[in-house]
């Protein structure tokens, strides 16, 4: 039989899959506690919170207390090749070990390919290190998570996923740590902001943030607050053109198609404001007078003026 080229579509649904069936391998398996590990990242919000933008990764925070992973990854990796070959024998699953400091972050690239197909899906699974006194004061909340599209499959155990209010932090925390600009974390914070259940007050996303950066190295060895002001030196046009092809291809067309172009400047605009009202509330945390004001600024569905640098 003739092979046949692998499809963009059918390429996102094997590894949709590859997602769902890790977390179903990784939870029947590991007996860490809701405390030692947590699930968070784009992909966390497409399958816990039903987010519609898709992702690659497979992200994780591993408290440095857990000792048996190794073993635990092991036992995924050979559940995660029995599934496949239960779905159907002619896939074949390889998955490579890419850590390059085990004791900061393992990561591991999954492969799905197909004897009646050219090409292959490929997701990674990363498990980032951090102190157990990180997680303690990281909220999570135990979901369940669902594909979302014209494939659906619901893991079988819950996962501690990090709440939305966490994400909110996590993606504030993206963009004083990453040097450059990724259209991702526009949207999904945006997303969550505007569009979830979140419940996201200044003060409270300040605090969480300053928490959540402590893991990472904010840009250019700015302060946290500055790094987030970084971002706002950028010219909006120029952030709003790369929404094409930077955020396109990570959501449906039928999506893509109604929020661009306006929905774009929205996101944009959200996010400069977000940024801004953030940075400055960090600054004002230790000060009792304005500390005790940030409560009242609502992060939800703020109307943005247009920003220019």
């Amino acid at each position: 039989m003739k092979k046949q080229m692998l499809s963009p579509a059918l390429a996102n649904r094997w590894a949709q899959l590859a997602h769902a069936q890790y977390l179903n391998a990784l939870m029947s398996v590991a007996d860490w506690g809701a405390r030692q590990f947590a699930f968070h990242g784009g992909t966390s919000l497409h399958l816990s919170w039903s987010s519609a933008r898709y992702s690659e990764d497979l992200d994780f925070l591993l408290s440095r207390e857990v000792q048996n992973v190794e073993k635990v990854l092991a036992k995924v990796s050979g559940i995660l090749r029995e599934q496949f070959r239960a779905i159907d024998p002619q896939f074949a699953i390889d998955i490579k070990d890419k850590s390059k400091d085990p004791q900061r972050m393992l990561s591991f690239h999954i492969t799905v390919s197909h004897a009646a197909y050219i090409g292959s899906a490929t997701v990674k699974a990363e498990f980032w290190r951090t102190d157990a006194a990180y997680l303690q004061n990281y909220p999570t909340q135990f979901r369940t998570p669902v594909t979302q599209g014209d494939i659906v499959l619901r893991v079988m155990n819950p996962v501690p996923a990090a709440t939305l209010e966490t994400a909110y932090a996590d993606k504030l925390t993206a963009f004083a740590t990453r040097p450059y600009l990724k259209w991702r974390d526009v949207y999904d914070l945006w997303w969550i902001g505007t569009q979830s259940s979140a419940q996201i007050n200044v003060r409270s996303a300040a605090e969480q943030f300053v928490h959540n950066v402590k893991a990472y190295t904010p840009v250019d060895g700015l302060s946290a607050s500055n790094a987030l002001r970084k971002f706002l030196t950028q010219e909006r046009q120029t952030i709003i053109a790369k929404a094409n092809p930077d955020l396109k291809r990570w959501l449906p067309d039928s999506l893509w198609r109604s929020l661009n172009p306006h929905g774009i400047e929205q996101m944009v605009d959200y996010v400069f404001y977000a940024l801004q009202a953030v940075a400055n509330a960090v600054d004002n945390l230790e000060t009792p007078g304005a500390a005790a004001m940030l409560h009242t600024v609502d992060l939800r569905r703020v109307p943005a003026a247009k920003h220019t640098p």
